[in-house]
């Protein structure tokens, strides 16, 4: 059975949690906190000692779960995280329907965009589409149109916290599969799709950051 590993290295404590991918869910089969040391505000200041930590949260989950820990998705946030909306176009050449090819190549479009040397993009999260000028569009894939446009809502981190998060946790042994935004990600775990719909903010309170994430229209617009 295939395994997913989740770790949130905050500024009071390290979160280590393991789960067994099943047919139509997640199932949480082990977890491992240990209080933690070399952070602070969401930022590196302690190489070392992070590393320490991160380690015995890890292996606490792999003692819980029984299952060795080698990789994980790593949540992120802090003062160094912001944001900024772009827009993405590309045209449909003959007359077909939009593919899925399509719109990776609007968002493509849309991330081309020109960032400080010292930041990266986190994620590139489409807001909504616009067909020929039809704005408002939520889906075009199998619609028809000469020029597809995105409008989208790219998050960015500061590449050296990024870095020297990243450098501890590998020296801890486990290999990064992806940063996520931590209110991105509580965000998908706690709102129905009637609440993204309705308009509703995610506050994310830690030991010592606050993040948050509007959810507009279905999707997160800051």
């Amino acid at each position: 059975m295939s395994k997913v590993v989740g770790l949130d290295v905050g500024t009071h404590k390290i979160c280590t949690i393991v789960g067994e991918v099943r047919p139509n869910d997640i199932f949480v089969v082990g977890a491992g906190i240990e209080p933690s040391r070399g952070m602070k505000k969401g930022v590196v200041n302690d190489i070392q000692q992070l590393t320490a930590a991160i380690s015995a949260s890890v292996h606490k989950a792999e003692r819980s779960s029984g299952y060795d820990i080698t990789r994980a998705f790593v949540s992120v946030a802090g003062s160094h995280i912001a944001s900024l909306t772009s827009r993405g176009m590309v045209g449909i050449v003959g007359q077909r329907s939009i593919r899925p090819d399509d719109l990776e190549k609007a968002m493509e479009a849309a991330r081309a965009i020109a960032i400080p040397h010292n930041r990266e993009v986190l994620h590139v999260v489409p807001r909504s589409y616009t067909l020929d000028g039809q704005e408002g569009v939520r889906s075009p894939v199998g619609m028809h149109a000469f020029r597809l446009e995105v409008d989208a809502h790219i998050i960015t981190a500061s590449s050296t916290s990024i870095a020297n998060l990243e450098q501890a946790i590998q020296a801890a042994g486990v290999y990064v599969d992806r940063f996520i935004l931590n209110p991105l990600a509580a965000g998908d775990a706690v709102l129905t799709p009637q609440e993204r719909e309705g308009g509703v903010v995610v506050i994310d309170i830690g030991g010592g950051t606050t993040d948050l994430a509007i959810f507009i229209e279905g999707t997160v617009w800051h």
